[in-house]
């Protein structure tokens, strides 16, 4: 009985990813058809680093690492991540930011300098954007929703091997000229395992976003670093801090293309033997303000 249920959680595993890209693509060529100028105003950098902002875009990052405790490799992770603005409708009177992201990653395989690359698990954010307090008056707003993860990964050095599911919040606060302050956190309780080995998982993470515009497109940013608390006991703490610098350059038609650069840095672990020292982020958005679903 055990096999026949973690053969059928597996078989969901490999169609998990596929599906989930594929209801991605046909959201975006749905949107793509029936796009319309926004109503709120003009494209801003802080808009992209806002997890509460109603901005389609398509983000590619390269993660790499070139030092991290208790092993001699350098990880690398590539990633890739849409976030479709949902406008409100009948059955759904709220504005809505689905977020999935894929990425594929190069792990350690002990304390040498061996590594497996593999696809890590997807994960999905569903946020929703409260109406009130009206954001024209307090430049603030703040959005909830459902955060999923699925077992997709290709390798058990690189994923977990469970389904998760938990509730995440986020905010903006844009009340200083030229400042963004936004915040995104996600918990994640996993359920259901696609092999004995799987371990528990029990998950707080927190990133903390600040913006500053500068002339011509730039703009300072630390916004990369994630915070993550496992809360079992005797499981590991990280808190990175990271600063970087980016431009956004503007296309015909409202469109912008967003790149950037930023350091990253290991401030506090604990119970965590390998881990990240420092990090090094290259980013590259596209940035669709005229596209909402």
């Amino acid at each position: 009985m055990r096999t026949t249920i973690l053969k059928t959680i597996a078989g969901w595993r490999r169609a998990a990813a596929p599906v989930l890209l594929t209801l991605s693509l046909a959201v975006l060529a749905a949107g793509l058809l029936n796009s319309s100028a926004r109503a709120d105003g003009p494209l801003s950098e802080e808009d992209e680093y806002d997890p509460t902002a109603r901005l389609t875009q398509f983000q590619f990052k390269d993660i790499y690492t070139p030092a991290e405790y208790g092993t001699n490799a350098q990880p690398n992770t590539f990633q890739a991540r849409t976030i479709l603005a949902i406008d409100p409708f009948w059955f759904m009177p709220l504005e809505q930011l689905l977020r999935p992201t894929v990425d594929m990653k190069t792990v350690p395989v002990g304390r040498g300098p061996a590594t497996v690359t593999g696809y890590d698990d997807m994960q999905l954010l569903d946020l929703f954007v409260l109406p009130w307090p009206n954001f024209a008056e307090t430049h603030f707003r703040w959005a909830i929703g459902p955060y999923f993860v699925f077992p997709t990964s290709s390798d058990p050095h690189v994923g977990n091997g469970s389904w998760q599911l938990g509730p995440a919040f986020a905010f903006g606060y844009r009340g200083v000229p030229g400042l963004q302050l936004a915040g995104l956190m996600q918990q994640a309780t996993s359920f259901a395992y696609t092999s004995s080995r799987s371990l528990p998982v029990t998950s707080l993470s927190f990133q903390p976003i600040i913006t500053y515009k500068l002339d011509r497109g730039w703009y300072l940013k630390s916004s990369d670093a994630t915070w993550t608390f496992n809360l079992r006991h005797h499981q590991s703490t990280t808190i990175p801090l990271c600063a970087g610098l980016g431009k956004v350059w503007k296309l015909e038609e409202g469109f912008a293309v967003d790149t950037s650069v930023s350091g990253e840095w290991m401030v506090y672990r604990q119970f965590s033997n390998q881990t990240e020292q420092t990090t090094i982020n290259f980013q590259v958005t596209l940035l669709l303000p005229q596209l909402s679903l």
